[in-house]
């Protein structure tokens, strides 16, 4: 049997919970029944690149990680250590012109 990825299962496991809470939509006789659109979590659309951390830097990461949330309150997308290495990442590529983004942009 295959071993399954992680993104897979998430993606299973949120399609079967999403048509646990969809009401049943009315069908025509004879129509198979779509199953209703859900949104991916944002996690899943990005493309996986493994990077080695220094044990300083994963430290100060995870604690800036924690405050961030922390004085957040819990007020949209949690911030993880991975969302700050992707805002690094896009920092670096604006400073050297190699990204843009629109007026009023977020990072």
């Amino acid at each position: 049997m295959r071993r399954k990825r992680l993104a897979e299962l998430v993606r299973e496991e949120a399609l079967r919970e999403a048509s646990k809470e969809a009401p049943a939509p009315q069908e025509e006789p004879g129509e198979a029944p779509m199953p209703p659109e859900r949104p991916l979590p944002p996690y899943l659309t990005y493309v996986r690149k493994e990077c080695r951390l220094r044990p300083d830097q994963l430290d100060a990461l995870t604690a800036l990680a924690r405050r961030l949330n922390r004085e957040r309150k819990g007020k949209g997308e949690r911030i993880t250590e991975n969302t700050l290495i992707r805002w690094a990442v896009d920092k670096l590529l604006q400073e050297h012109g190699l990204l843009s983004f629109p007026e009023g942009g977020e990072i």
